[in-house]
C-alpha cells in the first residue's frame, strides 16, 4: 500500500464523524508538530457547523479563539450550538473539546447568496508564480543553514505549494518591512463542493499570517527564546463559488506589534486579481531573552 501524501491527509482531515445532531468527532492523524495546527481546527469546526445548516446558506465569516494547545495524539470533539436560524443569516457556535476541556471556540455565520454593491482593492503588483522559485527550491539552496535533525521536516512536501515574493531566511532573518506576499496552490485537486474549497482555504489561512509581525525586528519563529501562539482568528469569505485549484496570492501585513502581541492581516486574491477572502489574526509574541 502506498503511503498517503500530505494533500490526501489534509483532505481526509476535512471528514468528520457525526455522533449526534450537533456533535462531531475527528479521530484521525492530527496536523502539527508539538500541538495541533490551528488551521485544522478552524476548518473542522466550520465543517461541523456547516453540517447543521440548510443547503441554501453558505459560509461568510468565522471568528475563532484558541484557548488551549491541541494535543496531537488525541481525538477532537466538536459541539455545535444552533444559536440562530434567520431567513437570510444563520449563526452557529462551535466548541472543540479534548479531555473534557474546551481548547477552541468559534462563531460561524452563514448567509444566502445575494446581489448587492460590489467593489474591491487592487491586487499587489507582484511577479507571477511561474517566475518565482518554490519553497522547496529555496530551502535546498539554503540547506546548509538548517540543523541536520530538522532537515527532513524542512524539505518535506506540504499539502500545498508555496512561492514567496519576499524571501526572509528563518535562520538568518533580516530586518524588513512588515509585508509578505506568497503564492499558494494545493498539491492536488480539491474535490467538488463549495464547503470543501472554503474549508481548505480556512485551513491554510492560519499559516504564516503572523510572519510580518516579526520582520521589523529581524527575528523569525526559529529565533532562540521566541514564544509564538495564535490567540484569535477572523475570516470573511467574499467570492461565492470560488475554486481553489490554481495559484492564489496571500497578501499579508502587520499594522502593529506591542504588549507581547502582534496583529497580522491578510487578503486572498485569485490570480486574475479578484478578492476571495480577508483574514486577521492576533498572536502572542514573547521573548525569553528580554
Amino acid at each position: 500500500m502506498s503511503q498517503e501524501n500530505s494533500f490526501d491527509s489534509t483532505i481526509n482531515r476535512l471528514k468528520l464523524e457525526q455522533l449526534d445532531s450537533y456533535l462531531f468527532r475527528y479521530k484521525g492523524k492530527n496536523a502539527g508538530i508539538q500541538r495541533i495546527y490551528g488551521g485544522q481546527v478552524i476548518a473542522q469546526a466550520y465543517l461541523a457547523a456547516n453540517a447543521t445548516i440548510d443547503e441554501d446558506k453558505h459560509l461568510h465569516s468565522l471568528h475563532a479563539y484558541f484557548l488551549r494547545p491541541g494535543i496531537i495524539k488525541q481525538p477532537v470533539l466538536f459541539s455545535v450550538d444552533p444559536i440562530r436560524n434567520g431567513r437570510s443569516f444563520s449563526t452557529r457556535t462551535v466548541k472543540a473539546i479534548q479531555n473534557n476541556e474546551v481548547i477552541f471556540t468559534m462563531t460561524v455565520s452563514f448567509q444566502k447568496d445575494e446581489e448587492g454593491f460590489t467593489h474591491s482593492i487592487d491586487m499587489p503588483k507582484v511577479p507571477a508564480p511561474e517566475d518565482i522559485k518554490d519553497e522547496i527550491e529555496m530551502r535546498k539552496e539554503h540547506i546548509e543553514k538548517v540543523p541536520e535533525e530538522i532537515r527532513p521536516y524542512f524539505l518535506k512536501e506540504r499539502e500545498y505549494s508555496i512561492k514567496w515574493v519576499e524571501w526572509n531566511d528563518v535562520f538568518e532573518p533580516k530586518v524588513m518591512p512588515p509585508i509578505r506576499n506568497v503564492w499558494l496552490k494545493p498539491n492536488g485537486i480539491i474535490p467538488e463542493g463549495r464547503e470543501t474549497h472554503s474549508a481548505f482555504l480556512a485551513y491554510i489561512s492560519d499559516s504564516g499570517i503572523l510572519a510580518p509581525t516579526l520582520f521589523p525586528h529581524g527575528i523569525s519563529y526559529m529565533s532562540p527564546g521566541l514564544m509564538m501562539a495564535s490567540l484569535d482568528h477572523t475570516m470573511w469569505f467574499h467570492k461565492p463559488n470560488f475554486e481553489f485549484n490554481d495559484w492564489i496570492l496571500y497578501a499579508t501585513d502587520s499594522p502593529y506589534t506591542g504588549n507581547s502581541r502582534g496583529l497580522g492581516r491578510g487578503t486572498f486574491f485569485s490570480r486574475d486579481g479578484e478578492v476571495i477572502a480577508s483574514v486577521t489574526q492576533e498572536g502572542l509574541l514573547r521573548s525569553k531573552t528580554k
